[in-house]
């Protein structure tokens, strides 16, 4: 015969039973009904206005901080010592922001120079106080200390985010903003000034987060435009070539196209670490590979004629075998007729599907 053994003898298995048959306790499970759904609905919309309500005039005082910023370098680089002395001198705030972010794997820990390590700046065994990290990390990094063209593209990348809270404020109240204008004159800016900021545009992200987190906007994401100025596909396949694309409009999508193959070049060009010789090649190979997906999407977008005398022009300009071969592809598949297509889209998608059928 087997014996139990009783629960009240045994507290630990008895709490980890009722943990395990928790659920059988539990009320069956219930659908919300019509009106309940209903009902949840409005609560939900007053709960969204109330939100709203509150956030504009957080909203508004960021606004006012950023359009401070962007009126000239010295302006953008106080604004992040600001933003830095904040996460250095209030841990609880930075704590709070981090916990906000969600935990996880969503968020990474700033190194606070002089802070870490085995004793801190000082030798000692104690660490440095936030307010001695802050000012080693200041001497460190402003002053003659600064990157040459670093306050340059700091001011840039604040008119940037302004542009993105002023998108995502109205994506948030579902209000119309056409942003093209603005963020065609942002690229010439950037253009206008890439010798200075070329190499450091992509180094001012980190610094535009610690603003972001600083002036409590992390939360204010545009679905639109991304975070960073340099996600240039993202900025021209998302918002500046979609409305030419959807009116099939190929010579304006042509003239936007060369525009952006105008500004990477100019980049690249400035970017360089290259001896001279080895950065005409980097660039002339560069050129290509942006002009043939230049020709692909107007062929895509119907200018087929054209197209197609270019990319026959380019294809034997292609010197790496690797784009090469993906060009040749690019181009037997954009000339296969339409059914042609979807059967070879749908046998590539076999393949990859586990189990499916094996060609």
């Amino acid at each position: 015969m087997i014996h139990f053994t009783p629960l009240r003898k045994r507290p630990a298995l008895s709490a980890l039973m009722l943990l395990i048959l928790g659920s059988g306790f539990c009320q069956a499970q219930e659908m919300l009904t019509d009106s309940a759904r209903k009902e949840a609905t409005e609560w939900l919309k007053e709960v969204k206005s109330g939100y709203l309500n509150t956030s504009s005039a957080r909203i508004q005082k960021a606004v006012t901080a950023l359009t401070a910023a962007t009126s000239t370098e010295n302006a953008a680089m106080k604004l992040y010592v600001d933003a830095m002395k904040d996460r250095f001198l209030n841990p609880t705030s930075m704590m709070s922001r981090m916990l906000n972010r969600g935990g996880g794997g969503g968020f990474r820990m700033m190194r606070m120079p002089g802070s870490g390590g085995r004793g801190g700046s000082n030798g000692s065994s104690k660490p440095d106080s936030p307010s001695t990290a802050f000012s080693n990390w200041r001497k460190q990094n402003t002053g003659n200390n600064v990157a040459p063209g670093f306050k340059k593209a700091l001011q840039i990348q604040c008119k940037w985010m302004l542009l993105c809270l002023k998108k995502a404020d109205a994506e948030k109240n579902e209000r119309e903003l056409n942003v093209s204008s603005s963020v065609l004159s942002m690229l010439d800016e950037v253009a206008a000034n890439a010798k200075d900021v070329g190499e450091q545009l992509p180094m001012v992200g980190g610094a535009s987060e610690v603003i972001r987190s600083y002036l409590n906007i992390s939360d204010y994401r545009s679905e639109t435009l991304p975070d960073n100025l340099m996600d240039l596909n993202t900025i021209f396949d998302r918002v500046l070539l979609a409305p030419y694309k959807e009116k099939k409009d190929v010579e304006n999508f042509r003239k936007l196209w060369n525009k952006r193959i105008g500004l990477e070049a100019t980049l690249l060009q400035n970017n360089s670490a290259s001896d001279k010789k080895t950065a005409e090649v980097e660039k002339a190979s560069f050129l290509v590979k942006r002009q043939w997906e230049r020709e692909k999407a107007c062929f895509e977008l119907g200018d087929q004629v054209a197209a197609l005398e270019k990319m026959k022009s380019l294809i034997s300009g292609i010197k790496d075998p690797a784009e090469k071969q993906r060009a040749i592809r690019d181009l037997e598949f954009l000339l296969l007729t339409p059914a042609e297509q979807a059967k070879l889209r749908e046998e590539r998608t076999n393949r990859r599907m586990p189990g499916g059928p094996r060609f």
